[in-house]
């Protein structure tokens, strides 16, 4: 009771910031898309699309548009053909959203640098495993099957990807999984375990597998309609897609000049225990979890003005749940509470679905609109209307006027009983300060010379679309965004003119600035430039500009890759004998491993680090080669014979074997081989000869 009376008093202090957003839904690849669907009442459920692997059936659902979920940009995630072939395509999700969500809140994800920031994954289907590892013709297990299907590798990949070491975690408790990630993120943050926290749900509909076992236990409207609060109501409809949100303190996000989306003001989880069965909902566990979130926010249910419900569109879950909030929040109220449920729009993202559910929801406050729910034609008879104190508007209602700060409920049920209710609060305002006067650069990067031309294309169109700070335009390019290889820098005092020079166009002369000039010749030339030096009155503010491009390829189990492992079922030729020919055959072998064609050049003299490898490639690299030649090679083969020459060299015979490199930091084991502490002062290159000098041992 102590730690949550701190935590509660901390919260008040100091509450959460929900500072980004971004989402990948059915017929929304943005959250602009999203309120355009949601405010306009369309539905985007629909027949599965042609490329999925239902073979017996075409189930209505939610899916995600384009070429999901075949295609990846795996090369802006710096992974190799053949690790994206494995990865589950939540994961992909996740890599794309989170980012997006990551740029949104100008966090410039430098992996060496080791933010303390959380990872919090709401994910809970199987389907990719299901095809990989038990469809007939499956694909084989390689090195990357383990990391690619993984529940805990898809938190983890995106800690590593990103550089955060803060609290890495995935969480399934079926439909309530997101929203239960939010709280433990929250939570995480509130304790001081993580200064900031990335939170993302997922889902893929890949096979109809559980499409089968949901129908079976008639949970599933047969006609593929949602019809949530309806007498007419009869079953839910599968979605997928992946949505996720930044959070920081409030006291940092002003500090940073992030856009304050919404508070999460307060948030709670329970279980329904020992009901009526294991998967039926829980009315009083319902009503135990909305009295929590209100007292953890000190709040009276007339102080909570919408819901955003669980809302299914099962009979028996819609009438337990509106049930549970008339109960909850209807009584003693100046206007009905308004209710609704996103599932009618864009289907139930399951593990997913309490973030989209909450997306909508700070769109919906940032409006100050309340989005209609459709085809709603006759109300289910199994709650009194007339007296509950709930109302479900039927279209767009402007958010009730109530003389304090809009706020908002947002409900999440698991079919396993686990429950968690959040309540959201208005953004505060922005503080007012001074017009933006003088010239500005826009440093603007990109992973390549395409990408590059693309950003500053899109660039020159958003700053062209509206009046533009060009202060905080240039405060989030230079301080929010990641700087990558390919740069151009322009300077300018105005966004018509920066737009043209942006598309290759001159630069005003009246516009340059001598040290705005020197800064961005040195950032363009490669340098590390402090921007944070022109911005040192904190009154720049980040906002919302176009992302980095994606360049999605297909790796799908039936993409063509080369053909079948080193010596596995086939004839190899003798094997060489000149150093040229080791080269050529261990570079076959280096591209194979990678997932690339045979026309893919490798750089001989590059470290293949550098060229996409990882462990779990070097591994498999040595043992092919080992297969090949039937010789034991070096444990450490990468770390002593880190290019495709040396190992040619070392196959060859003109290099001899290495012996494992030592350091004076690691030549022999402390004396008390229990202390491990001195492992925290090695480098990355100490630690894996330490692992190597082991691995020789054993």
């Amino acid at each position: 009771m102590d730690g949550r009376a701190s935590a509660t008093a901390q919260l008040r202090d100091d509450p959460i910031a929900i500072v980004a957003v971004a989402c990948s839904y059915p017929g929304a690849p943005d959250i602009a898309a999203l309120w355009q669907v949601v405010i306009d009442g369309r539905s985007t459920i629909g027949p599965a699309p042609a490329g999925r692997w239902f073979a017996v059936q075409s189930p209505r659902g939610g899916f995600v548009d384009g070429s999901y979920p075949q295609c990846f940009d795996a090369q802006f995630f710096d992974l190799s053909p053949a690790e994206a072939l494995a990865l589950d395509p939540q994961q992909r999700l996740l890599l794309e959203t989170g980012w997006r969500a990551l740029e949104d809140a100008g966090i410039a994800t430098e992996p060496e640098a080791g933010k303390p920031i959380g990872v919090f994954v709401a994910i809970s289907t199987t389907d990719y495993q299901w095809a990989q590892l038990w469809q007939p013709g499956a694909g084989a297990v390689d090195p990357f099957t383990a990391t690619g299907l993984s529940f805990a590798a898809a938190a983890g990949r995106l800690s590593y990807s990103f550089g955060f070491t803060g609290p890495s975690m995935a969480i399934d408790t079926a439909c309530s999984s997101s929203l239960v990630a939010l709280h433990q993120a929250r939570r995480a943050i509130l304790n001081g375990e993580c200064e900031a926290a990335l939170v993302a749900g997922v889902n893929a509909l890949l096979t109809p597998n559980l499409f089968g076992c949901l129908g079976a236990l008639n949970l599933l409207s047969p006609e593929g309609e949602c019809r949530a609060f309806d007498g007419a109501a009869n079953g839910y409809v599968r979605a997928e897609g992946c949505g996720a949100v930044v959070l920081k303190p409030l006291s940092a996000a002003l500090r940073d000049g992030n856009r304050v989306l919404a508070l999460l003001r307060a948030s709670a989880v329970n279980q329904d225990g020992r009901s009526a069965s294991l998967t039926a909902p829980s009315g009083v566990a319902q009503r135990k979890v909305i009295a929590a979130a209100l007292a953890d926010g000190a709040l009276a249910p007339a102080d909570v003005d919408y819901v955003e419900a669980h809302g299914t569109g099962t009979p028996m879950g819609d009438a337990i749940e509106l049930n549970a909030l008339a109960d909850s929040y209807g009584a003693d109220r100046a206007a009905p509470l308004l209710i609704g449920s996103v599932k009618v729009n864009i289907g139930h993202l399951e593990a997913g679905a309490g973030l989209a559910g909450l997306i909508k929801t700070v769109l919906a406050l940032d409006h100050g609109m309340v989005p209609g729910h459709p085809r709603l034609l006759s109300p289910t008879p199994h709650l009194d209307w007339a007296r509950a104190g709930v109302s479900v508007p039927t279209s767009p209602t402007r958010w009730p006027e109530t003389g304090r700060v809009r706020r908002a409920g947002v409900s999440s049920f698991g079919f396993s009983g686990t429950n968690a209710h959040v309540i959201l609060e208005a953004a505060p305002g922005p503080a007012p300060r001074a017009a933006a006067k003088g010239a500005v650069v826009l440093p603007v990067s990109a992973r390549s010379a395409v990408a590059l031309a693309q950003s500053c294309a899109a660039l020159a169109d958003w700053l062209e679309a509206g009046p533009r700070d060009l202060r905080d335009v240039a405060f989030t390019l230079a301080v929010g965004r990641k700087a990558f290889g390919h740069r151009r820098a322009v300077i300018g005092d105005d966004a018509a003119a920066l737009a043209r020079a942006l598309r290759g166009g001159p630069v005003p002369a009246q516009a340059q600035n001598e040290r705005l000039a020197g800064l961005a010749q040195r950032w363009s030339a490669g340098e590390q430039v402090d921007w944070s030096q022109l911005f040192r009155d904190g009154s720049a503010r980040l906002v919302a500009l176009p992302g980095h491009p994606l360049h999605p390829q297909r790796y799908w189990p039936d993409t063509a890759l080369p053909a079948g492992r080193p010596g596995e079922g086939r004839v190899e030729a003798p094997l060489p004998e000149a150093h040229p020919a080791w080269l050529a055959l261990v570079a076959e072998h280096a591209r194979t491993a990678l997932g690339h064609a045979s026309t893919v050049p490798l750089a001989p003299d590059m470290p293949l680090v550098d060229q996409g490898f990882t462990s779990l490639l070097g591994l498999e690299l040595r043992r092919a080669l080992e297969v090949r030649t039937g010789r034991s090679l070096p444990a450490g083969l990468l770390y002593d014979y880190p290019t495709l020459d040396r190992i040619a060299g070392l196959l060859s015979g003109s290099a001899a074997m290495a012996t494992p490199r030592r350091t004076t930091s690691v030549a022999e084991s402390p004396a008390d081989e229990s202390n491990f502490d001195f492992l925290d002062g090695l480098s990355a290159g100490e630690l894996s000869d330490l692992i190597d000098r082991e691995l020789d041992c054993l």
